[in-house]
């Protein structure tokens, strides 16, 4: 499982019932300054059921409420809305999102082994032609995370959802079942400024002429990254290295690049980077 979603859920642990309540969660899992999670390493699907366990009996929450409150959360945070903006920058409505997650997920998989996508289909509803019949199938069984991603999908662009859970893997079906309507604006959406916009697009821009110069094998150094970007004379204007940095983590959490680990002690500079290809598409 990817290391964006153990980074946010501390978070939202820690803003949804405070710093003491982190502190004893990370004693209870053993959590110390050296092994806390990292946005750009792979873990276990374990080592996030095991944190579920031990903040349903530090929160006396029950497990449903803390995973779906943390799946609305995963939309809306900051963290994720910046490390994902490759992906969330292009999206501009709740249903784009959820259609958006089946290419997304099978992407961010080409990262690492340790990553297996669940599987989403999408049907018609037959009342309902704007509407959506989401399945969703996984081993890991989080269909409540997903639920509280559909709500932070509405949420995050103003618009108003209805929708029912038909069938559940926990309740015995073969997979889950998501009827989602999509109803009435409930805000204005203020769209994004031209300076914004411009700033969201030199961002991508530069994350594509990053991608295009990456190696496909044994990767290359963030500065021999940015040499090679010079020396092909890519840069139409002038760019910092934490920029050229920016846009690698943009690439790695779209599942559009990958990296070495850092062995301890090494210098971060030694970290090595290399292209994905595309994911093949889902059915």
């Amino acid at each position: 499982m990817h290391g964006l979603i153990f980074v946010t859920w501390e978070h939202y642990l820690a803003e949804r019932f405070g710093e003491p309540l982190l502190a004893q969660y990370r004693l209870k899992i053993g959590e110390t300054s050296t092994s806390a999670p990292l946005v750009n390493h792979i873990y276990d699907d374990a080592q996030l059921l095991a944190g579920v366990a031990a903040a349903t009996q530090l929160t006396r929450q029950p497990v449903e409420t803390l995973l779906r409150e943390y799946g609305r959360y995963f939309i809306l945070n900051g963290l994720t809305s910046h490390r994902c903006a490759y992906l969330l920058n292009d999206v501009q409505s709740a249903r784009n999102l959820i259609l958006t997650m089946r290419q997304a997920h099978m992407q961010i998989s080409q990262v690492g082994s340790g990553i297996t996508p669940p599987l989403f289909i999408y049907e018609a509803l037959p009342d309902d032609p704007g509407g959506l019949v989401l399945i969703y199938d996984s081993p890991r069984q989080l269909c409540d995370v997903l639920a509280g991603c559909i709500d932070g999908a509405a949420e995050r662009y103003g618009e108003q959802i209805s929708w029912r859970e038909a069938a559940c893997m926990k309740r015995g079906a073969a997979a889950c079942r998501f009827q989602i309507r999509f109803l009435t604006t409930t805000r204005s959406i203020q769209q994004p400024q031209p300076q914004q916009q411009e700033h969201w697009q030199t961002q991508r821009d530069l994350a594509e002429l990053v991608y295009a110069v990456l190696p496909e094998h044994d990767g290359s150094t963030l500065a021999e990254i940015y040499e090679r970007l010079r020396q092909q004379r890519r840069l139409a204007q002038p760019v910092r290295l934490r920029q050229v940095f920016d846009a690698l983590n943009h690439l790695q959490h779209a599942g559009w690049a990958d990296s070495s680990t850092i062995p301890p002690g090494a210098e971060g500079g030694e970290r090595r980077y290399w292209r994905l290809e595309p994911a093949p598409p889902g059915d």
